[in-house]
Formats: structure tokens, sequence, C-alpha cells
């Protein structure tokens, strides 16, 4: 389907803290249902496990599951630095076998767009309904297709990071969107300086992210046999509405 893998920018786990690390808007929330099912908790797409060790680190039993090595490498080295206890496992979401069920799965950080066909979310939904406690609840987050999503491009300037070794990072990025597939087709420049400003390393990668409208993401979660507990258009449970950049579901089994 595609001429490339829409999972290499993914390779480089310390860029992706320095770029998305900081995110905390969807943490109370999380922390909120964690409170109310209990342990243990499966962390779907994980990344560099920055929500699994939050939650860790409160006491909770956590499983973080991630299809990049790298990524559940340095969840791991992040960790072991902490003295936190988290199973990490490489594995497909769309395929894994854990042997047990939890009463609360959460996949977070859009990661739900990731999964780029039809095959794709049946897979992975049949996943999550096969690890999901009888009473447990999924929730899951994407970005909601609207044209400030689609058609606007989220920097319009090269954005600059630096991290506590004082390297630098300059990343910028093109997007463009394929209305037949619903795809979002990025190209990510990154640019790697030391401390004193000389390069070190630059990088071209690429990604892809699959938009599912609203009405079709209630087709797709019926009939893939949960039911939508609650909708809403921000972290902040604001109503789903036409402009809200964000499309979050709390889903049960489907009795």
């Amino acid at each position: 389907m595609l001429d490339y893998d829409p999972l290499e920018g993914y390779r480089d786990p310390e860029a992706y803290d320095l770029e998305d690390g900081g995110y905390v808007e969807d943490q109370p929330f999380i922390e909120q249902w964690a409170q109310t099912l209990g342990s243990p908790v499966l962390d779907i797409a994980c990344g560099t496990g920055t929500m699994a060790l939050k939650l860790a680190a409160q006491g909770y039993q956590v499983t973080g599951v991630d299809i990049v090595p790298e990524m559940i490498d340095w969840a791991a080295q992040k960790a072991a630095a902490q003295n936190l206890s988290v199973e990490w496992l490489v594995t497909d979401a769309r395929t894994f076998q854990l042997q047990k069920q939890f009463p609360f799965i959460y996949l977070i950080g859009n990661a739900f767009q990731h999964f780029l066909t039809r095959a794709d979310h049946e897979a992975l939904l049949a996943c999550v309904r096969e690890h999901l406690q009888p009473e447990g609840r999924f929730v899951f987050c994407t970005r909601n297709p609207a044209p400030q999503n689609i058609l606007q491009a989220r920097f319009s300037e090269p954005r600059k990071y630096i991290g506590d070794d004082g390297k630098q990072l300059i990343s910028s990025e093109e997007q463009h969107y394929d209305a037949i597939t619903q795809i979002q087709h990025y190209t990510f420049h990154s640019q790697w300086l030391d401390a004193a400003g000389q390069q070190i390393k630059e990088q071209t990668t690429r990604t892809a992210l699959r938009y599912v409208f609203p009405q079709e993401m209630e087709t797709l979660l019926f009939y893939n046999g949960f039911q939508i507990h609650a909708c809403y258009g921000s972290w902040q449970q604001e109503p789903l509405t036409a402009t809200s950049r964000l499309m979050i579901y709390v889903c049960k089994h489907r009795n």
C-alpha cells in the first residue's frame, strides 16, 4: 500500500521524547479511569512509556506494548532509571496474545491513526476485545478529520528543541492528504546539532496517519463488538464538535 515504512520516524526515541515527551494533557483523564478501574492496565502503542511510567509510579501494574523495538528499549531504560517495574513487550497490536485480561486498556497519542486500513482496525479491535475484561473500558483517541487538521499545516516554521545535554533538534515537516484512502502523508526533516551548534546528523523520515470520520467510527466500533460509553472532543471532556481537534472514545463490550 505504501512505498515507505510509516514507522521509520519512531526509530529515534530520544528525538520522540524531545518533541512529544512534554505532552501531559491526556494524563488526568487516563489517571481518572485508572483510579476507577484499577490494575492491571494495558498501554497499547506505549511508545517511550510516558504514560505507563506515570501510572507505574502511582502503584499500578502496567503492561506496555509497542511494535517498535527502539521505543521499548528506551522505555525500559527510563523505567530502570526511575526504579519502576513495568512489563514491556515488543509486539504487534493487531496480533498480540498476552493470555490475560485487563479492566483498563488505552491507546493514546493518536496512535490509532497508524492503523491504516479497515483490516488493521478490525485486527486491533479484536485483540483489544479479547484482552478486555467483561466490565472493562477501552479508551483511545484520534484526530478529528476537521479541515484544520487535514488541510492546515500543524507548524508554519521549523521547531527547535534542546535536550538536557545541550544537543539541539531542529524539525520541520510537510504534509499531503489523500482523500480516497483518508491518509495524511507526512515528510519530516530533522537536524541534530551539538551544544556548540555544529551539525551531528540530519535525516528525512516519513509517516502515514489514517483519518476516520465520526459516523464511520461508530459503525467500526459497533460491528467489532464495542459500545461507545462516552465520546469527547478534548481531554477536558468537552463535547465532540465539527471543530474539535480530537475524538476521544471510552468503549466497553457490546452485549
